[in-house]
C-alpha cells in the first residue's frame, strides 16, 4: 500500500523587512553634477568596498522593464534604523547607476534617517 506523501507550506516567522523605496526626482543641477562626475574603475570598485564595508548591501542589475542598470541600496544591519528602506539609482551602466545612488546618498540624504525620505503610503486614502 502507498502512502501519499504530503508537503508542508513554507512559514514566515517575522514580517517582511521592507519598509519602501525612496524616490527623487532629481532636477538638472543634480543631473548635470552627476554627469560630470568621473569614477575610475579603480575608485568605483573603492566606492562600492566603501558602502559595504559601512553596512550597506548593495545590488547591480539590469532592469529589463525600464531597459537600464539600477544600483539598490539597503542598509545590511536589521537592527538599523534606516533597515529595509531602499534607494535606486538608475542609469545606463552599472557604474552611472550606481553615480546617480552615491549622489543621492551623499548630497540629498546625507547624514538624516533614510525613513523621513519615505513618502506615505497614500492608496488607501478614502475621500469621504
Amino acid at each position: 500500500m502507498s502512502t501519499k506523501k504530503t508537503t508542508k507550506k513554507p512559514t514566515n516567522s517575522a514580517p517582511s523587512p521592507f519598509k519602501g523605496f525612496i524616490n527623487f526626482n532629481l532636477n538638472e543641477d543634480d543631473k548635470a553634477t552627476i554627469k560630470a562626475t568621473t569614477l575610475t574603475s579603480d575608485e568605483f570598485v573603492a566606492l562600492l568596498d566603501q558602502f559595504a564595508d559601512d553596512g550597506f548591501k548593495l545590488t547591480l542589475s539590469y532592469d529589463d522593464y525600464s531597459q537600464c542598470y539600477q544600483c539598490i541600496g539597503t542598509r545590511k544591519d536589521t537592527e538599523h534604523p534606516d533597515y529595509g528602506v531602499m534607494l535606486t539609482g538608475r542609469g545606463s551602466t552599472a557604474m552611472k547607476a550606481f553615480k546617480q545612488w552615491w549622489y543621492i546618498v551623499v548630497n540629498l540624504i546625507g547624514e538624516s534617517s533614510w525613513v523621513d525620505w519615505l513618502k506615505p503610503n497614500t492608496r488607501y486614502e478614502i475621500d469621504d
